[in-house]
């Protein structure tokens, strides 16, 4: 309510309450004047009275009486603290007591004494507070409360803490009279929003006051509920021309509601465009992982095909040595194979007819070929499928006099077969016959794979294999050219060799197996 600093209350004109008569209730037709209190401050001593021969304190408890009737859930001690809160704000309709006294003298004393009004049935289950008997007449509660509170937004709220009205008045209007007294702003000053607390029998009253209960519209006033049960949070909200030095031209105004309305349907619009890109970007996306997936499954074919053509040219790699092992072997086992010529090749190609040893003539007396079979070379082949150059092979003949030469060729090449000479610990191959040949005359015919050689390599009687990143080792002599290999698995027997003197009269040549 508008009042000065210096004012207790404010008095406003008397106005007329009528009630038309609607079920057992008559009509009822009355007048009152509208008074504002500010108890906080009318209770300090030597403050004026507001009624004639009644105190400020009887007016108060009066008041708090009639709340207590009309809420009785509420409490007497938390209706006295929320009607006297600092900077709460109080309106009174009071009726002259001439108007009353009549009143009661027409339609109650010639009949006997005051009897209840019989407005409405009293609900037997409603609770009675402890003034319900201060009253001529039942009370009911529709009640919200009136006091301004700071909104953390610095809005101007006023808050409705407290309403009722006496049984006997209600349907006449006053209710509302006083709500309409709230929202005048010649009388409470400008605002931005009402805001109650409605329990459901006070609902349907502030929704014709213009009240609403929109949830998400009164979520602005959380921090403004109050410890009210059972209550339902409603808010008033003044027209935009309240307070403003000018009023709003019709035409201003209807064309800020065009422009509002031109800029919210631009709005969903662009809402409405970006949902239907989203949308279209989704189906795009899907259909890319879809594409996607289909482009992995088919690189993942191609990837797993080329692993195998891969594995097959390995392996075709590897089994080129082995190819070659084969014809060697099958040279050895006395196979057909052809020549420069185009003649069919034979361990009688391969083997040298005569040779001469410290002067001394030798011939060709006897081969005999290995008996070594072809199952026997899987861990040559192995082998040799690891050279630095697995092409490259040569029918070289064995350099040790001492040997068993026939263990060997039955056998094949050992890790006994090893000598440690000057160029370490080795076996020895030679490139003439007549410097391989043992004491015994024999020669023993070997397919050597001496792999990737070192030509003229330095002498090392400790060497226990291949000079990094070689094979073999070369050695360049006088007479003739000598080869080195480390492992016993670079070498396969094909035959042996047997020669006589010369000048032996049973000198001839045979092959044996």
């Amino acid at each position: 309510m508008m009042m000065s600093s210096e004012q207790l209350f404010c008095t406003l004109p008397v106005q007329t309450f009528t009630r038309k008569k609607h079920g057992v209730a008559r009509k009822l037709t009355f007048s009152a004047f509208s008074v504002g209190v500010e108890f906080y401050r009318l209770l300090k001593p030597d403050s004026t009275t507001i009624i004639p021969h009644v105190s400020n304190w009887d007016l108060l408890n009066t008041v708090i009486a009639l709340y207590d009737v009309g809420l009785p859930d509420i409490g007497v001690e938390n209706l006295r603290s929320t009607v006297c809160a600092q900077g709460a704000k109080t309106i009174l309709l009071l009726r002259d007591h001439q108007d009353v006294l009549k009143e009661y003298q027409d339609n109650f004393w010639p009949k006997g004494p005051p009897k209840p009004s019989p407005t409405e049935p009293k609900n037997e289950e409603e609770y009675e507070g402890t003034f319900s008997a201060v009253f001529s007449d039942p009370e009911s509660s529709e009640e919200e409360d009136d006091s301004d509170s700071d909104h953390k937004s610095k809005e101007k709220i006023i808050e409705v803490s407290l309403l009722s009205t006496r049984r006997r008045y209600r349907g006449c209007g006053a209710a509302r009279y006083m709500l309409q007294l709230l929202k005048d702003v010649s009388l409470v000053g400008f605002y931005d929003a009402i805001v109650t607390h409605a329990d459901s029998r006070a609902i349907e009253l502030f929704a014709s006051c213009d009240f609403s209960d929109d949830i998400i519209l009164n979520s602005r006033f959380r921090d403004l509920a109050q410890d009210w049960t059972n209550t339902t949070t409603m808010s008033y909200f003044p027209p935009f021309s309240l307070g403003q030095a000018s009023q709003l031209d019709t035409e201003d105004l209807e064309a800020e509601m065009t422009q509002w309305r031109e800029k919210s349907m631009a709005a969903h619009e662009a809402q409405a465009i970006f949902m239907r890109r989203i949308l279209q970007e989704i189906k795009a996306l899907k259909k890319q992982v879809k594409s996607q997936k289909y482009e992995i499954l088919k690189l993942t074919a191609d990837l797993e095909n080329e692993r195998k053509e891969k594995k097959l040219l390995q392996k075709k790699i590897l089994e080129r040595p082995i190819i070659e092992i084969e014809n060697t072997a099958a040279l050895q086992l006395g196979e057909q194979k052809e020549n420069k010529n185009g003649m069919p090749v034979t361990v009688q190609d391969i083997a040298v007819k005569e040779i001469e040893v410290e002067g001394q003539k030798l011939v060709l007396e006897e081969i005999v070929e290995t008996a070594l079979l072809w199952k026997d070379l899987e861990e040559v082949k192995t082998y040799v499928s690891k050279l630095h150059d697995t092409g490259v092979h040569q029918i070289l003949y064995y350099c040790d006099r001492r040997s068993q030469l026939v263990e060997i060729l039955n056998r094949g090449f050992s890790p006994e077969d090893v000598q440690q000479r000057e160029y370490g610990n080795g076996i020895y191959f030679s490139a003439s016959p007549a410097e391989a040949i043992s004491m015994a005359h024999h020669v023993l015919v070997a397919d050597v794979y001496i792999g990737k050689i070192q030509t003229n390599g330095e002498k090392s009687v400790s060497r226990r294999s291949p000079p990094s990143g070689f094979d073999s080792i070369q050695i360049r002599g006088r007479w003739s050219t000598e080869f080195v290999i480390f492992s016993h698995l670079q070498a396969i027997p094909i035959c042996l060799l047997k020669y006589t003197k010369s000048d032996s009269p049973t000198a001839n040549t045979a092959v044996s197996k």
